[in-house]
């Protein structure tokens, strides 16, 4: 008689050759690391970017920490700033009024049906 494999065996065997294809690829694509195009080859084309502003974000994250004391960079985030955000000024917060519009702001004196006389959790004690 021969030996038979159990399934669970087959499929440990299995995990372990992808792990050992894996490491294998990784160290294949580590040795090689980033190559550079042949001299023959036509350069990639460059990405024209019509935003001015696009390329001076994209220096500013290349500077690194060194941006937040680049007076370029500082105004180039203000600019993104306002853009994203809009150009005028901020509104004030909204009064509850304006929040929720049919509702009252103050509860009805006497009646007890006001949204404050109801009792909060730590009341009911």
């Amino acid at each position: 008689m021969t030996p038979r494999i159990a399934p669970a065996m087959a499929a440990r065997a299995a995990a372990m050759a992808f792990v050992m294809i894996a490491i294998a690829a990784t160290a294949i694509q580590f040795r090689h690391g980033d190559h550079k195009p042949a001299e023959g080859s036509p350069p990639l084309p460059a990405v024209v970017d019509a935003d001015p502003l696009r390329a001076d974000l994209a220096r500013c994250q290349i500077l690194g920490e060194a941006g937040a004391h680049d007076a370029g960079c500082l105004h180039a985030w203000a600019e993104n700033r306002r853009r994203f955000l809009g150009g005028g000024a901020r509104p004030s917060e909204p009064s509850p009024a304006e929040m929720f519009p049919g509702t009252r702001t103050s509860p009805s004196v006497g009646t007890g049906a006001g949204p404050l006389d109801q009792p909060t959790p730590k009341d009911e004690r």
